[in-house]
């Protein structure tokens, strides 16, 4: 019987550095007798196998059976710990948190939970928003976040539902004892990236030391600017790009390398302090009760007095638009020149030898005049000129015509 340990975020929470950090060690934890198991794609398959979720692009129809799949890594596992680590897992219900520690049965399963405070969620979780897509105002986000009168509830709802710990907490007490349950809190603003993970290794009873002088990875972060041009991208675009093609070409592209860059970085105002300083307080108190296992401060979860008294984040100069516009065109043509690099070498490998200048010129020209042609069909009906010249042009290069009736002259 292994210890299994099912760390589900919460979003935003660090759990990129912690997954980016069992990834690179997944080695070394095993020689320790600890399994990763199939890594955290397989791990994401797998909780959207138990949620129903399914995606677009290249995971399309991989989720089916990827439950099953890691479970049988975990039961072939014969050392004493095994972690689990996805966000998505934060989603699921009483009934499917149930069946997932049902289907690990053989084992002895904790959960690890990842918390943070209010401040720093409600302005990464808009950023995320609009990394993934969307096009809704700061001022509209946090009103629905807050409930105010007037605002559209869609963002509220999907934020407190990604966000809410103690339905999360609730959720997987209904699976596990709560003494199983182990709450990770993130710590204060500029505190070394290495204590939350040394958190993570206790709540997981990781090997001491974990993971040693590993680089830890950060999900990166955007400016008020630059998150405006994305967003102001996001509205131009539309529907126009699918999920796959939105990740690579604003996560992967432009958010990877405009951040850091910005002169005006994603605090909450001050004018949203109190609010998220009481959500903190009464969540500590929550807490509390339910007599969850804290690795970290309950503390951390209450908001730093330390929110700028400037522009709201959507306010945003036009100086600082045209700077953050520039960088992005930047990277789009970094990215094209890359991808046009790739496309190459890919050809190449398909067909054995690139086109000489000759072929390139020739076979353009060659596509040049079969345009000119298609167009000129095209526009028969409307330019009499084009007309005679199409007619006289089938006359001289396509024997067939000649054997249609002469038409009279009308």
């Amino acid at each position: 019987m292994a210890d299994v340990f099912l760390h589900v975020g919460l979003y935003k929470t660090g759990t990129t550095t912690i997954q980016g950090a069992l990834a690179a060690t997944a080695e070394q934890l095993a020689a320790a007798g600890v399994l990763f198991p199939g890594g955290h794609r397989a791990q994401r398959l797998a909780a959207y196998d138990l949620l129903g979720q399914r995606v677009g692009g290249e995971q399309r129809g991989e989720a089916a059976g990827a439950l099953g799949r890691l479970v049988d890594l975990v039961d072939a596992h014969d050392g004493p710990t095994v972690v689990v680590s996805e966000e998505e897992l934060s989603l699921a219900r009483p009934r499917q948190a149930r069946r997932l520690v049902q289907a690990l049965g053989g084992h002895r399963v904790h959960v690890v939970v990842g918390a943070r405070d209010m401040a720093r969620t409600l302005v990464s979780a808009w950023q995320q928003t609009i990394v993934n897509g969307g096009t809704t105002t700061w001022a509209d986000f946090v009103a629905s976040v807050r409930g105010q009168e007037g605002a559209p509830p869609s963002e509220g709802v999907s934020f407190h539902w990604r966000h809410d710990l103690l339905r999360v907490v609730d959720t997987w007490a209904s699976a596990v004892p709560v003494e199983r349950i182990r709450l990770v809190t993130v710590p204060p603003p500029g505190t070394p990236g290495t204590v939350l993970l040394a958190r993570f290794a206790e709540a997981a009873h990781l090997p001491t030391g974990w993971p040693g002088d590993r680089q830890v990875v950060r999900n990166v972060s955007l400016g008020a600017a630059e998150l405006e041009v994305v967003r102001r991208l996001n509205e131009a675009v539309g529907e126009r790009f699918n999920a796959t093609q939105h990740r690579f070409v604003i996560e992967a592209g432009i958010r990877a390398r405009l951040a850091g860059t910005t002169a005006r970085p994603l605090e909450l105002p001050s004018a949203h302090l109190a609010w998220a300083q009481a959500y903190g307080e009464r969540l500590v108190a929550a807490l509390e009760h339910r007599g969850v296992t804290v690795h970290g401060e309950l503390a951390d979860l209450v908001a730093h007095d330390v929110a700028p008294a400037g522009p709201a984040l959507d306010e945003v100069t036009d100086p600082e638009l045209l700077a953050a516009t520039q960088a992005a065109l930047v990277s789009l043509a970094l990215d094209h020149g890359r991808l046009f690099r790739r496309y190459r070498r890919a050809f190449l490998e398909r067909e054995g030898r690139l086109p000489g200048p000759a072929e390139v010129l020739g076979s353009q020209l060659r596509a040049g005049g079969f345009w000119l042609r298609k167009r000129a069909v095209h526009h028969t009906d409307r330019h009499p000129l084009v007309a005679r010249a199409s007619s006289l042009y089938l006359q001289r290069t396509s024997p067939s015509s000649r054997l249609l009736p002469l038409q009279p002259d009308s």
